[in-house]
């Protein structure tokens, strides 16, 4: 079974786009991903600012 990847920054989490996905908070998702530049290496979500995901790596 693979380990469970966990937030480096979790007083940010609650707004980073899996959580705003497990919330279906779809318009702030559309908001935050409208020109996306990073993706989550957790999740793969993608987003335009790297602190709007658990982990970002550059597109």
């Amino acid at each position: 079974m693979p380990k469970k990847e966990e937030c480096p920054s979790p007083a940010e989490h609650k707004m980073h786009m899996c959580a705003l996905k497990k919330n279906n908070m779809t318009d702030e998702m559309k908001k935050r991903s409208s020109n996306p530049k990073f993706v989550c290496g957790n999740c793969g979500a993608k987003a335009n600012e790297a602190s709007h995901v658990c982990k970002p790596q550059p597109m």
